[in-house]
């Protein structure tokens, strides 16, 4: 049994890693519109990735609810780091 709780583990995050990957382009675009630094944005975009990983019913949401969650996130930590600047 432990194999398939191993199996249906590494089929979840590969699940979400996919989901995450379709909104990957426009966290970023976000990030760094309000940040206007690489290094920085990159920094919101990572941290906002983790958040959104985490949070097990953003992947139960439509793609309407999704991007505005993702929109959100990337917003939040761009501005924490722009703000530990």
């Amino acid at each position: 049994m432990a194999v398939d709780r191993g199996v249906t583990k590494h089929l979840e995050v590969k699940r979400k890693a996919d989901v995450l990957k379709q909104y990957e382009g426009y966290g970023y675009q976000v990030a760094y519109y309000l940040l206007e630094d690489e290094a920085l944005a990159m920094q919101a975009a990572t941290k906002a990735l983790i958040d959104l990983f985490k949070d097990n019913e953003f992947f139960d949401e439509r793609h309407v609810y999704q991007k505005q969650k993702v929109k959100l996130v990337f917003m939040k930590h761009s501005l924490l780091t722009k703000g530990s600047r």
